[in-house]
């Protein structure tokens, strides 16, 4: 496990709902407060966004808030990220979440 403890990190991101996993309970205000709703079928967060333009202001949100995106294949939530930033919609640096086993993650920045 990293040494560097993670709240939060976002699983899905590539449609029109944003998924985000809690890891630090303590940190279900914060998502409460920004809109996302506890779906109990995926035991993740959601939000719905409109489009690129709602979803890189969610982004920069959870990004402030020090939540991590998911690094994985084909649109995982730190390509949209990256996404996002090249076509202007978002500038800056993400925290970048990969697994290497159960309960074994490693942050990089994105």
């Amino acid at each position: 496990m990293s040494e560097e403890l993670v709240k939060a990190f976002v699983t899905k991101a590539d449609g029109k709902v944003v998924r985000v996993k809690l890891i630090d309970s303590s940190f279900q205000s914060e998502l409460s407060n920004l809109g996302f709703v506890y779906d109990s079928d995926l035991s993740e967060y959601t939000f719905s966004v409109s489009g690129n333009q709602e979803k890189a202001e969610l982004f920069d949100k959870l990004r402030i808030l020090d939540v991590s995106f998911s690094g994985g294949k084909e649109w995982c939530p730190a390509e949209v990220f990256e996404y996002l930033r090249e076509t202007g919609l978002l500038s800056g640096s993400f925290k970048k979440i990969s697994w290497s086993g159960p309960g074994n993650y490693h942050l990089t920045v994105g």
